[in-house]
């Protein structure tokens, strides 16, 4: 009986509440614009007091049947929605590479390589030595050199001897001692040769390959190790041309090896020249930390750059943007314990989130578990997380 009393008492208040505002053809249709805006306004506002007089009669008429409260609420669970700064990522494959030239130690002149100072895996400083070249060949040669010089300076020295004593032909002077001069420049060359014995390391780095082993012979130039500068590492990756505008020099971007399931920042170095015309990308260069030799050359990393930001942007989980059968994206809000359809427009979006462009406001409490099970108006049970 308590229950029929509580019905017939809601229906007697919504007829009151109707009969007794009056309607705009009871009073006359407004003649004028602020007329009407004015009583949109007073119907508004006793729209709202009416939602509120219902909803506290459902209240209690849910509370004195718990049969009915079972039946007629849906449990769900909520959030606020979330207004934070939004930042969208290109994300291109790219490889770690030395930030240097890889070095290559190599012998300036040829001959057989007599002892190999390092081994790959080692670590060499500017400057240590690295392999000796036999080069008995020149030493010889000065040998000879000086026995030749020897000659011709004692010719020289009797030359001169007579040439002061006005005996002799100037001729025969000059040419004993341009024989000289000539043997000594010889000499002196030779010399400089001979101190191409000795390879020494073009830059700091640990030994990725040797290319020619103890006893074997090393002609003018060719390598007999490289070395790899493994501390100063850079990712180079090619962007796609549409982004070109996007990256600047000395901007951070977000680096990640995923071999490794590591992160960190970086910034841009270098920018390509020119537009590679095969697959339309231009390179750009990162510089990064080695992490104390963690990142190796050629490992494979992922350049995130940031070409779209935008403050205090109405974000929303993609799975909470839902599609009616008209094609329009809604989500679902919580209203006084009831379930309201929004209807939304969306923007940019980027790993699961998507910015809100118009539909909510920020301050709105979004359904979460059970957002797909409800229809416009429907009560709801909201439960704890």
């Amino acid at each position: 009986m308590k229950n029929i009393f509580y019905l017939f008492a809601l229906a007697g208040l919504i007829l009151a509440t109707s009969c007794g505002g009056g309607t705009a053809e009871s009073e006359g249709a407004p003649q004028t614009l602020d007329a009407a805006r004015k009583i949109l306004q007073e119907k508004r506002k006793e729209l709202q007091v009416l939602k509120k007089e219902v909803a506290a009669a459902e209240a209690a008429v849910l509370k004195l049947d718990p049969k009915s409260k079972k039946k007629s609420f849906i449990p769900v669970t909520v959030a606020k929605v979330v207004v934070k700064d939004f930042n969208h990522y290109v994300e291109v494959q790219g490889n770690v590479v030395p930030a240097e030239d890889p070095g290559m130690a190599s012998s300036e002149t040829g001959g057989r390589i007599t002892d190999l100072m390092v081994s790959e895996g080692s670590y060499v400083k500017k400057g240590d030595l690295i392999a000796k070249i036999n080069l008995e060949s020149i030493k010889k040669s000065i040998a000879q050199l000086d026995e030749s010089l020897s000659l011709a300076q004692n010719m020289f020295t009797r030359q001169e001897n007579l040439w002061n004593q006005k005996i002799g032909s100037e001729v025969q002077y000059l040419q004993a001692k341009s024989q000289v001069e000539s043997l000594l420049k010889n000499k002196e060359s030779l010399e400089y040769e001979l101190t191409k014995a000795n390879v020494y390391a073009p830059i700091s780095g640990y030994i990725d390959m040797v290319m020619a082993k103890a006893g074997e012979m090393a002609g003018p130039g060719t390598p007999i190790v490289q070395i790899l500068n493994t501390r100063n590492l850079k990712v180079v990756a090619s962007i796609p041309e549409i982004y070109l505008g996007h990256v600047k020099k000395g901007e951070g971007v977000v680096l990640k090896f995923p071999a490794l399931n590591e992160e960190q920042k970086g910034r841009v170095t270098t920018i390509g020249r020119s537009i590679n015309s095969a697959n339309r990308t231009f390179e750009v260069e990162a510089s990064i930390s080695s992490k104390n030799g963690l990142l190796k050359p050629n490992l494979l990393a992922t350049m995130l750059v940031n070409d779209f930001s935008k403050k205090d942007a109405i974000v929303v989980e993609d799975q909470l943007i839902l599609q009616d059968v008209s094609g329009a994206d809604y989500v679902m809000v919580l209203e006084e314990n009831k379930a309201v359809k929004k209807l939304v427009t969306m923007g940019r979006g980027y790993r699961n989130e998507t910015i809100i462009t118009s539909g909510l406001n920020g301050d709105e409490t979004l359904l979460i578990k059970g957002a797909r099970q409800v229809s416009n108006g429907d009560l709801v049970e909201v439960l704890p997380e």
